[in-house]
């Protein structure tokens, strides 16, 4: 609970501070007043900073209420972090630039920061992995790595969005299989190759087709269901001459 005011009085390793620990508590207790609040004069910090003494409880209740602290019969939880907030106080009254946040100095920060900034995307090992995570996505390689980096990228944009992650929970109607060799689309193309490729792109483009047709449909019937009942105010009516 007190991890992020420690932080930011530069307090050596936070994150294990146990309160429960007497000796921990009673050190942390004179770090704070040696090094942010310095309400005693050095030499009067001699007991205080004695934490072995039998005499250290009296003389750190004295030390609260020379703080004028509203939690003297309070837990030590309640009592450190009271203090704590008093030396962030003034930590803060002493260097104010240092606590206030500059937007831009912020975002250079970010950029700075920003792990990509250190990658070598011309490297062996980011172009094994590039190419790793093709394998793994079944995305085709092309001879420039960052091309099948970006051809990984619109996959799983497509593929693994929020949205198309939901969607793919929904039961789709697969539609009946085509069978390409039935059926002529008039090309005569004599590579059987070529020829199946053109059956697929012209198939491709007759359901694009029909999927406007079908919009175009639907935006008509919400035209005509305006206009087929229009409402009228019966009160600008007017009879006679």
């Amino acid at each position: 609970m007190f991890k992020r005011k420690l932080q930011a009085l530069g307090f050596p390793n936070p994150e294990i501070l146990n309160t429960a620990d007497e000796k921990q508590f009673r050190n942390t207790i004179v770090w704070l007043e040696d090094q942010k609040v310095r309400r005693y004069k050095i030499e009067d910090r001699e007991l205080l900073r004695n934490t072995t003494a039998i005499q250290w409880n009296q003389a750190f209740e004295q030390y609260m209420n020379d703080l004028d602290c509203p939690f003297l019969k309070g837990s030590r939880p309640e009592i450190l972090d009271w203090l704590l907030g008093l030396a962030v106080q003034l930590e803060f009254n002493e260097e104010p630039q240092r606590y206030i946040a500059n937007p831009k100095t912020q975002e250079q920060t970010c950029l700075k920061i920003n792990p990509l900034d250190n990658l070598d995307f011309e490297s062996d090992d980011f172009k094994t992995g590039v190419n790793g995570l093709a394998d793994m996505l079944q995305v085709p390689k092309h001879p420039d790595h960052l091309m099948t980096l970006e051809g990984i990228c619109n996959l799983v944009q497509e593929k693994f969005s929020q949205d198309a992650l939901k969607s793919s929970l929904v039961a789709k109607n697969r539609g009946n299989p085509v069978e390409f060799g039935n059926i002529s689309f008039g090309l005569d193309i004599k590579s059987p190759n070529v020829s199946t490729a053109a059956d697929v792109l012209r198939y491709l483009f007759i359901h694009d087709l029909r999927d406007l047709q079908t919009r175009i449909n639907e935006c008509l019937v919400s035209v005509q269901v305006l206009t087929a009942n229009p409402k009228t105010d019966t009160k600008l009516g007017k009879v006679g001459y």
